[in-house]
């Protein structure tokens, strides 16, 4: 009896707190949670009961039975909600068939062996009671199993080892029934049931109040496993309204919350009962719990006559440009990624042509395939060891010989390279970009160190460095270890920094630049000339050798008219003589003819770095390259 006392007060107190923490966290959500709510206020009940009556003040004999009938009522009430709610978590389109018979059947048989056992009509009862509790939580498991790819595998198995725990505790108090443990079980499998909860802030987006990215892919999971099983299809909507935070910041704050709020207040009317979801920065989908047809087609006849007139009134009165699409799956998309392709596809195509409504049937998915694959490849790219470094030759017109090189990253698939212009971007975009430049910069100093470059009359390698790389704080202590680790100088670095935005010198990079200059890195800015460049910040940064883009060294060779060629020359030959002036070396990129070479030499280029002199090359073509051109011109 003291012992189940102790198992009774630990499971009120355990579930007290998970009330108090479910109110204090979700209270504005509890309509998303109320089958978990109902079991956790079921279940404090059965124990509080319990409690009461073992303390003394209740335990009249008048008032054993109907306590007994209650606590293990409510209990059985409250395993059979954790399953249900279990059920409806993951699963979709789950019907009233099989809750009733898996759950409510096993239910009302255990309510009615309860009855019959607090009467005295046998021990049976109480023991087919048990058995019915045990056949609902095996009811659990096998829902846990079946659905296990619909939701996080760490949640999975933590829900079915509490699962086991609460079955094995239903077993001992079956054959000891002195020792009432269930109930305690059940507040922590109550309890890990909680903690899989989502948070509200992960459910809904903060901006807009609609539900997230994450709550549309768990949707997705549990919809997509349906259709494979049961067959079916599904129709949504999604709405994209284009360049949506560029135009709204051009109102001004409070105008732009006021056409904000409206933009939100209409999306969600014409939802209506619908889920709506903001999957992507002025992107939404639509999706009703059934996911027919008709309802598809009355939200997107709604959002196209609502947003071809105007938002706002008075001053901040617009209109908003927009494009609207049906999706059908599975036809259309088998998977997550399939819809992710869609989507992406069907913004492009409203934002490039204007287009309000766009039909998914005539996208060309070809083309975002294959930069999800690239995507795929450039994340795994170290991993995989399909990363290559090529040297360029950097030749000096003075010297007559090659005296730098360019190192350069390659990705090859396993039968074919990737062009760097696009894996670059990609890795860019997905962040995988350090850990590709970690993997160069090794390669680099390796090469350096084994090949003893300075034999070969080479007197540095150029390095690019993304911008990523150079807001990096450690960025120092990285390149200080290559060179300690591979005993090479830094004077043989030069790293090359390209301009991709007005924005790419913040105070980090132009901190970082200094302290690698004092350690003895020198530096070149690539590109000069394509637009970006800033004329003072060359004057005020220890770069040592600017780069003349191709496209203003060709230039002068590729215009139609004596105009535009005129105005091309002078380009080039004023910036060829500025940077001159100021001290630096100048290389010209993209020289791949006799005349474009002629060129240079006239206006003065110290450096040529093209197709003329040679191409990028693997390491040891590179090393024979260099040998055949420089002998002994050293």
């Amino acid at each position: 009896m003291a012992l189940a006392y102790c198992y009774d007060i630990s499971a009120f107190v355990i579930i007290l707190c998970l009330l108090y923490a479910f109110f204090l966290q979700r209270l504005h959500r509890v309509e998303n949670n109320t089958i978990a709510f109902a079991a956790l206020l079921c279940s404090l009940m059965a124990s509080g009961m319990s409690v009461a009556f073992y303390s003394g003040p209740l335990k009249y004999i008048e008032l054993v039975v109907p306590f007994r009938v209650a606590a293990w009522a409510l209990t059985a009430v409250s395993i059979s909600l954790i399953t249900l709610f279990l059920y409806m978590g993951r699963a979709y389109n789950i019907g009233v068939i099989k809750p009733l018979l898996f759950i409510g059947l096993p239910f009302g048989t255990d309510i009615l062996c309860i009855i019959l056992a607090c009467f005295d009509f046998g021990p049976h009862f109480r023991t087919a009671a048990y058995c019915c509790d045990l056949f609902i939580f095996l009811v659990g498991l096998n829902i846990l199993y079946v659905y296990k790819r619909n939701s996080a595998v760490e949640r999975t198995i933590m829900l079915n080892l509490m699962l086991v725990a609460t079955i094995a505790a239903t077993v001992a108090e079956m054959l000891y029934p002195a020792f009432e443990i269930q109930r305690f079980a059940i507040s922590l499998l109550l309890a890990e049931t909680y903690f899989n909860l989502k948070n509200p802030e992960d459910q809904y987006n903060s901006e807009t109040g609609l539900l997230g990215l994450e709550s549309f892919r768990e949707d997705m999971r549990r919809r997509f496993y349906y259709m494979k099983r049961h067959g079916g299809e599904i129709y949504m909507v999604m709405l994209a309204i284009h360049s949506s935070e560029t135009f709204l910041k051009l109102l001004g704050e409070v105008n732009e919350l006021k056409l904000r709020q409206s933009v939100m207040s209409e999306i969600t009317r014409i939802g209506d009962e619908t889920a709506v979801y903001r999957v992507n920065q002025g992107v939404y989908v639509f999706l009703s719990e059934k996911g027919d047809r008709p309802e598809a087609v009355r939200i997107m006849k709604a959002l196209q006559t609502r947003f071809e007139s105007t938002f706002g009134a008075e001053a901040y009165e617009m209109e908003i440009p927009f494009s609207v699409c049906m999706i059908e799956l599975p036809r259309m998309a088998s998977d997550m990624t399939g819809i992710s392709d869609l989507l992406h596809m069907a913004v492009k195509e409203g934002r490039m042509y204007g287009r309000t409504v766009i039909d998914v049937d005539t996208l060309d998915l070809s083309n975002e395939e294959y930069m999800r694959q690239v995507d795929e490849k450039v994340r795994r790219a170290v991993e995989d060891g399909n990363l290559e470094v090529y040297y360029q030759p950097i030749y000096s017109i003075r010297e007559k010989r090659f005296v730098s090189a360019e190192a350069l990253v390659r990705l090859h698939d396993g039968s074919r390279f990737i062009p760097p212009d696009l894996f670059i971007t990609v890795a860019e975009n997905n962040g995988s970009i350090v850990e590709i430049d970690d993997f160069v910069i090794r390669q680099v100093g390796r090469m350096i160190s084994d090949r003893n470059i300075s034999d070969l009359g080479i007197r540095y390698i150029e390095l690019n460095l993304s911008v990523s790389d150079m807001l990096q704080d450690d960025i120092a202590g990285k390149l200080t270890k290559m060179v300690e680790t591979y005993h090479i100088q830094a004077s043989q670095i030069n790293l090359e920094i390209t301009e991709t935005s007005d924005d790419t010198f913040t105070g980090v990079v132009e901190a970082n630049v200094m302290k690698l200059s004092h350690l003895g890195f020198s530096f070149s800015l690539d590109d000069f000339g394509t637009g970006y460049s800033s004329l003072a910040r060359i004057i005020m940064m220890p770069f040592d050798i600017i780069k003349l883009d191709k496209t203003i060294v060709q230039a002068p060779f590729n215009m139609e008219s004596e105009y535009e060629k005129t105005n091309a020359m002078t380009l080039l030959t004023s910036s060829a003589e500025m940077i001159g002036k100021i001290g630096a070396e100048t290389v010209a990129e993209g020289v791949e003819t006799p005349d474009q070479l002629k060129l240079m030499e006239d206006l003065g280029v110290d450096l040529i770095q093209g197709f003329y002199y040679a191409r990028p090359m693997p390491e040891s073509e590179f090393v024979n390259a260099v040998k055949a051109m420089n002998g002994n011109k050293r």
